[in-house]
């Protein structure tokens, strides 16, 4: 089966979802959305091959749209991008000339950035400027959680755990993207993300899930993480493109769940239904896997900030937008093939 490659005719392929499947979700979003008549409008997505950028594909082919998604490798995609819908392109994020060429004939543009201080500024630069000068009208990007408070990481502590520029850098791509001079622009804030219990993201996170059963950490007797389902973000991301109107100029927290590591020890261990061990390392283990496994700088930074509140506003982004949340045992439960599969028996 071909895949719809830009400059090539696209080949009939079979939809990763079922017919069934996706009038459901058309008619969830109708139902979010009475009086608004889906359009086939089409949406640039890019980092297209990564969890969020496949949530936000799915959930845009469900609502009758059409994509173009960037990749690098266009032989090396996942089955959402083969559907008839997407025309996979070829390209970099910081070569202005590929996002311009794959944002032409778009209404709004899907930015996600790859965390690398610097780079990560220039991808979300190259693509506001290329996707603005393409006639793109409307631009959604997602960042981090608290992003846009810089009291709760433009710290002392944050500095010494090493995250701080990871935050600044976020910040730089929220910059651009306000500044971009976009009809109307939305920033969604995601917190820890489901997918992080599975493969290959589980490695960066908790390495000894997949090896030994057991999420290995560096939280503190009672500190709590948020939680964020990707598919959440995919509904998000298409919410806002829809009715651009109403999100435009809002930033939103898609934190959840506010939960300890043994909450979420046994949520994996129930929905898995597998024998899962939650283990703390010790001071010396933490400095010395700290260069290398960039996740552990978010169970550090949890044990000196308190997310609760954002927990108890996530009740009210429900309620605004008319979109639930999705938690995290539902998300994992959705996804268990996958969840099994990091998981040993």
């Amino acid at each position: 089966m071909g895949i719809n490659v830009a400059g090539f005719p696209p080949q009939p392929t079979k939809s990763p979802d079922s017919h069934h499947s996706i009038s459901h979700r058309i008619t969830l979003i109708s139902f979010i959305f009475p009086n608004l008549l889906i359009a086939m409008a089409t949406y640039l997505v890019t980092q297209a091959t990564g969890q969020q950028g496949q949530a936000v594909t799915k959930h845009l082919l469900a609502a009758g749209a059409k994509v173009h998604a960037v990749v690098r490798d266009p032989q090396r995609i996942p089955p959402i991008l083969e559907d008839p819908g997407v025309t996979v392109f070829k390209g970099e994020s910081v070569n202005f000339d590929q996002i311009f060429q794959a944002a032409q004939g778009c209404k709004g543009v899907y930015l996600n950035t790859f965390p690398i201080p610097g780079l990560e500024a220039q991808q979300a630069k190259t693509i506001v400027e290329a996707s603005k000068k393409a006639g793109v009208e409307t631009i959604v990007a997602c960042t981090t959680m608290y992003t846009g408070n810089k009291a709760v990481w433009d710290t002392p502590a944050a500095e010494e755990i090493e995250l701080r520029g990871y935050f600044l850098s976020k910040a730089e791509v929220e910059d651009a993207v306000r500044g971009g001079g976009f009809e109307a622009y939305t920033i969604l804030r995601p917190a820890f993300i489901h997918v992080d219990f599975m493969l290959p993201n589980a490695y960066g996170n908790f390495p000894k899930l997949a090896t030994e059963g057991e999420l290995d950490h560096a939280y503190n007797d009672g500190a709590r993480m948020l939680y964020t389902d990707a598919n959440d973000i995919g509904k998000y991301v298409t919410a806002a493109f829809l009715d651009s109107a109403k999100f435009a100029g809002h930033e939103i927290e898609l934190g959840n769940e506010n939960l300890t590591i043994e909450e979420v020890r046994d949520i994996v261990a129930r929905v898995s239904g597998r024998n899962v061990r939650a283990k703390k390392r010790t001071p010396a283990e933490i400095e010395e896997i700290k260069p290398t496994l960039f996740g552990q700088r978010f169970h550090l930074w949890a044990n000196v900030n308190d997310f609760s509140a954002a927990s108890e506003a996530a009740k009210e982004v429900q309620a605004k937008y008319g979109i639930p949340f999705t938690s995290l045992e539902e998300a994992l439960q959705r996804d268990k093939a996958r969840l099994l599969e990091c998981v040993p028996a």
